[in-house]
């Protein structure tokens, strides 16, 4: 039997090129797709540079663990790193200790953080000239400053005079982690006094630390968790995470869709042949068997090209991802064991789709009786089975019915990107599964201005639809697969982002100014209180933070999840400048005991909520308001030192011309406050933030549509190129009669012309299902 198929192979080779590039693509974006994920799903795969000379790292456990609402151990990472508990410090009376805090000089970089002199050397830095820091006001900086020179720093949210009394010079790579400046250890615990980390003294103290509860031990590679920014990188790569998640399905259910239609197209071309079998006396299981090894073949060297490919477009995407700041900027895709597990997927997921796309499209053939045979080789039965019906009717009826449902009871679920793509798989697969039903009404409509004295191209393309309805709908199904879920998720986004827009502008509807910061670690305490001080000026500072808490109970089935939930939320030091649709209670409550609300959470004011801070601070608060929540916005509002360690982002400012004049002039150019924040309007800014998101989303989609659209494309040519093939004896019969060659090219190109408008109709229509159940939740 292998050898009966490897010769029928090397006969029909360039039937089957077209299958065999449409599996090789399809198993290489897959591979590539799978790569990337596995890769920001795994361990740190960079060495530590904060923490490369010291032998172990003692931090607080940055992960909220308990057990579920089923009894299942589970952990749910805070938004920063707690400290460390007192009785961690107080098992480590002699340990050097870590502390971090943002400390800026005037013209440094806007990222330089403070640290304790001890902690210098766990890098470890060097002194390149002067000496030590041993009082109170004196520093050693990595940039900028001279020894000797007197600075005004601002740490901590204070200011102060210190003496620059040496430099130090970084480790090879640790300039891309930090820009450091660094206090003598009693100066840096009254600055900061959390202890972020600390260094024991030797392995026995390590394995003492491992036994304590709520800290964490990392050795080795695992130390880079430690670095600055870690969390940052693992915020960052989770919802790398969760995109590519959102990408490879989409990527993956193009691909296999398009090679499944490819391979189901050449069977079908091949019916003759397997009538010919069967007029000859072979069963339908022999049938079934040839032409199952001969997809085995192809499907192993397919998959095989496949994986090799995309071995070699994992790390391009990689690279391009950290490029785009869609990840971290040491993001890569290594070439380790690690590779094994996706590819081996990929290759698997090849194998079983040409199986199971060739094995589908020969048992009907195979199951016809031999008198019948040659019959049916030679016309197609029309319409479509009934099972093929039913499934697409279920697919496309509860897809529309979900995604309705889903925007009714929970449109912050419907306007979830993974929810919208899920919906638009369901419903566009619905409509190209029944596609064979739905092509040659749209084609006679089509074809009737053709058919009209234009030639007979309309009519020889609207009758041979209607006679191969199936052939022509697996033709066209790559251009319907992939102009759909563009056309959904394209327009999903869109829908979301003017939402999310319209939330941000109401948000900030009071203010007439907002305060930005120019770097990165947020508005300081000192600043956002000199532009409340400006007689007349009212100030709101906003600093973005995220809790952990419950997920309210949708229903009484208890559809919320079985373990505590991230939800955004901010902290503001006063509610006089904030735009939020109040319906029960009052902002001017709100204090670090009280909290308010969106209406989502089904609570009323009086009640209490327990969540946990931001830094793993467990907090139980009484509701004080009760608002509207607008797309993309937050979920609570907290008081003002609920927000955790983070700085505000923003400030809203309102007054009038005087007071918005002098905040103006408070924080301009020749300011020295100038360095640390920037004063745009209200309505500038919001269309700034809108801007920025546009262009992060805009680089998403062109990863999750771009691929799936440049694999529908070869997709769609390589399905059409491999049904030309097939009607070689068509197109003689047709010269033979008189029609010329222009006359037969322009036959098939109307033909697929026809095909590709239907399709596209189709497909259009059910993006439009997409789209209404968005826009309801929106």
């Amino acid at each position: 039997m292998l050898s009966v198929a490897a010769a029928g192979l090397r006969a029909r080779w360039a039937c089957l090129a077209g299958p065999l590039a449409a599996l090789t693509l399809g198993v290489a974006v897959i591979a590539t797709m799978a790569l990337v994920l596995g890769a920001a799903s795994d361990d740190p795969h960079r060495l530590p540079r904060r923490f490369a000379a010291a032998p172990a790292v003692v931090q607080a456990d940055p992960d909220l663990r308990l057990r579920d609402r089923y009894g299942t151990p589970t952990a749910v990472p805070f938004a920063e790193q707690p400290a460390l508990p007192a009785a961690a410090l107080a098992a480590f009376p002699g340990a050097a200790l870590d502390r971090t805090f943002p400390a800026r000089l005037p013209g440094g970089p806007s990222d330089q953080v403070g640290h304790g002199w001890s902690s210098a050397a766990f890098a470890p830095y060097a002194l390149t000239s002067g000496r030590a820091p041993a009082r109170p006001g004196e520093i050693v900086t990595t940039a900028g400053g001279r020894p000797g020179q007197r600075v005004l720093v601002h740490a901590a949210d204070r200011d102060g005079l210190y003496t620059v009394v040496g430099t130090a010079r970084a480790p090879a790579g640790a300039a891309e982690v930090e820009h450091a400046v660094f206090f003598s250890d009693a100066e840096a615990a009254r600055l900061s006094p959390p202890v972020d980390a600390l260094v024991p003294a030797g392995p026995a103290a390590a394995r003492r630390a491992a036994a304590l509860p709520g800290v964490r031990v990392l050795t080795g590679r695992d130390r880079a968790l430690a670095d600055p920014g870690a969390l940052r990188d693992r915020a960052d790569l989770v919802s790398l995470t969760s995109f590519l998640g959102i990408a490879a399905l989409l990527s993956a259910s193009v691909s296999l869709y398009v090679t499944a239609s490819a391979f189901g197209l050449s069977v079908a071309r091949r019916r003759r042949e397997l009538a010919l079998l069967r007029t000859l006396g072979a069963t339908p299981l022999q049938v079934v068997r040839s032409v199952g090894v001969e997809a085995v073949l192809i499907g192993v060297a397919g998959s095989a090209a496949g994986c090799v490919l995309g071995l070699g477009g994992g790390p391009l995407l990689a690279r391009w991802l950290a490029r785009h700041a869609m990840a971290p900027s040491w993001f890569t895709v290594p070439r380790t064991t690690a590779c094994t597990v996706p590819l081996t997927l990929a290759f698997a997921a090849g194998v079983a789709v040409a199986v199971l796309a060739v094995v589908a499209a020969s048992v009907r053939a195979a199951a016809i009786r031999p008198a019948e045979a040659l019959r049916a080789a030679d016309a197609e039965p029309r319409g479509t089975g009934l099972p093929r019906r039913l499934l697409g009717l279920a697919a496309l009826g509860s897809g529309a019915v979900l995604l309705l449902g889903v925007a009714v009871v929970m449109p912050d679920a419907a306007l979830d990107p993974k929810t919208d793509v899920e919906m638009a798989l369901l419903i566009v697969g619905g409509a190209v599964l029944l596609a064979p039903a739905l092509l040659p009404p749209l084609i006679r409509v089509l074809a009737w201005p053709l058919t009209r004295g234009a030639g007979p191209g309309g009519l020889l393309a609207r009758e041979r639809v209607a006679a191969g309805s199936r052939q022509a709908a697996a033709t066209v199904a790559p251009v319907m697969i992939t102009l759909g879920l563009a056309l959904a998720v394209l327009g999903a986004t869109g829908t979301v982002q003017a939402a999310e827009d319209r939330g941000l502008r109401h948000q900030a509807a009071p203010a007439d100014l907002v305060v930005l910061p120019s770097g990165a670690s947020g508005l300081p305490a000192s600043l956002v209180a000199r532009v409340r001080a400006v007689p007349g000026a009212a100030a709101t500072a906003v600093t973005d933070t995220s809790v952990l808490a419950r997920e309210p109970a949708l229903t009484p089935f208890h559809l919320e999840a079985p373990a505590p939930v991230p939800f955004p939320a901010i902290a503001v030091d006063s509610p006089a400048v904030l735009g939020l649709r109040i319906r029960q209670g009052s902002l001017d409550g709100l204090n670090d005991a009280t909290v308010a609300l969106d209406r989502s959470w089904h609570r009323h004011v009086g009640q209490t909520v327990r969540l946990w801070l931001a830094d793993g601070t467990p907090a139980t608060l009484r509701i004080t308001a009760v608002f509207d929540a607008e797309p993309g916005g937050p979920r609570l509002v907290l008081g003002p030192h609920r927000g955790g360690r983070a700085r505000p982002a923003r400030a809203y400012v309102r007054g009038d011309a005087t007071a918005l004049a002098a905040v103006t002039a408070a924080l301009g150019p020749d300011q020295r406050s100038a360095a640390e924040a920037t004063v745009v309007p209200a309505a500038r800014w919001a269309g700034a933030v809108t801007d920025r998101q546009a262009e992060q989303t805009r680089v998403g989609l062109l990863v999750m549509i771009g691929i799936a659209a440049a694999y529908g494309a070869i997709g769609a040519v390589t399905t059409a190129a491999t049904a030309i093939s097939g009607r070689r004896g068509e197109l003689v019969l047709l010269r033979r009669i008189g029609t010329t060659r222009g006359q037969a090219f322009a036959f098939v190109c109307q033909e697929y012309a026809l095909l590709v408008a239907a399709g596209a109709l189709t497909a259009a229509a059910a993006a439009g299902i997409v789209l209404a159940g968005v826009s309801v939740a929106a």
